[in-house]
């Protein structure tokens, strides 16, 4: 056989496979968002953690629910705090990926936040005459007490990446 005749032989390959490759890349790529669109994410416990002269120490943990049938792997995620949707402060990114089971939840460790007093003098006058019994109640043990004695609304939210798809939390109000 000539080559020549041999060319519109191999192009006919050539497009099959091409054709089966963006086929299975398509087939992937919705499998993937329907695992994370059947994966949620929430805040849990977000608190009150210490209180010292740099500022308020915020944590929460972020428990991610897995109601798939496939394994998810999402990255660590940043914690941002905002008051009335200004932002404030967040975590320190890491670049950590956590692997998910098939239907199962999984709890993220730890995130820590520091909200230091430049930022909370910013938003409330006054401060400095509150910052006493904020520190008086920390002491006591009233971490619940402590945020509503500030007078500052806030709000955390956080981003993480699902199977490498964006993902953002919606603000979920500690006090407010």
């Amino acid at each position: 056989m000539d080559p020549i005749q041999r060319l519109p032989r191999m192009n006919k390959v050539l497009g099959i496979a091409l054709a089966g490759a963006a086929l299975y890349g398509l087939v992937r790529i919705l499998r993937m968002q329907n695992v994370s669109d059947l994966t949620t994410l929430s805040l849990v416990n977000p608190r009150v953690h210490q209180v010292t002269l740099a500022g308020l120490f915020l944590r929460t943990e972020v428990a991610v629910n897995n109601t798939s049938q496939d394994s998810v792997k999402v990255t660590k995620p940043v914690v941002t705090l905002t008051s009335k949707g200004k932002f404030l402060t967040q975590s320190v990114a890491e670049n950590k990926t956590i692997e998910i089971l098939p239907l199962s939840v999984t709890q993220i460790d730890t995130i820590e936040i520091v909200l230091n007093w430049s930022i909370l003098t910013s938003l409330v006058s006054n401060l400095l005459q509150r910052i006493p019994a904020v520190v008086a109640s920390f002491k006591k043990g009233n971490s619940r007490n402590l945020l509503t004695q500030l007078g500052v609304p806030l709000e955390m939210y956080f981003t993480t990446y699902v199977n490498g798809l964006f993902y953002q939390s919606p603000p979920t109000k500690i006090l407010g």
